[in-house]
């Protein structure tokens, strides 16, 4: 007997109530159909749990794929603004011995508005004359009297930089020894 076929009959009035034994007998199949529709439902269940399952591992790697990609872009990116801060780091200086009032003025106006366009990114200059010595930042070049305080900084050799609170390269510096040079008469 079907279940669900007796039970639209009985409800169309198709037909007369069944006997007794009839009616236990069927709802024994339909509890047994049940039975099977709730196993087969907690099976696709735990079928769709292990497919969400693989499916969120699989985006996770995929994010993680992405995100060491995108760390990988951003390092390289770093790198070459180094390189290209270094450069300009070089101009400066050299316009500064150059002699010439623009060209000196021109490299410190570029060495300062470059500093404001790393802090915009994140990155931040390390390194300036009369701080004092940070072995966190600072890298000792040489050391050399001076007229400022014993370990601070007289002059930097290169810049160092910080990103987003990283030290990517300490400040090459040459520190004071306190001593201010005298000339022996």
């Amino acid at each position: 007997m079907n279940f669900e076929m007796e039970l639209e009959k009985l409800l169309a009035r198709e037909q007369d109530p069944l006997p007794q034994g009839e009616l236990v007998e069927l709802i024994g199949a339909g509890q047994s159909q049940l039975a099977a529709l709730n196993k087969k439902q907690t099976d696709l269940s735990l079928q769709v749990e292990e497919i969400y399952d693989l499916v969120k591992e699989a985006d996770t790697q995929v994010l993680q794929e992405a995100l060491e990609a995108e760390k990988s872009r951003v390092h390289q990116l770093v790198e070459a603004t180094l390189g290209l801060c270094d450069m300009l780091e070089d101009f400066c200086a050299y316009a500064e011995q150059s002699g010439s009032e623009a060209l000196e003025h021109q490299g410190c106006l570029l060495w300062k508005n470059s500093s404001d366009l790393l802090e915009s990114c994140g990155i931040t200059r390390l390194g300036a004359a009369g701080q004092p010595l940070d072995p966190k930042i600072h890298k000792v070049q040489a050391v050399a009297a001076a007229s400022i305080p014993r370990e601070h900084v007289v002059r930097v050799l290169q810049s160092g930089y910080r990103y987003l609170g990283t030290v990517l390269r300490k400040a090459v510096v040459i520190v004071s020894s306190g001593m201010e040079d005298t000339e022996i008469e």
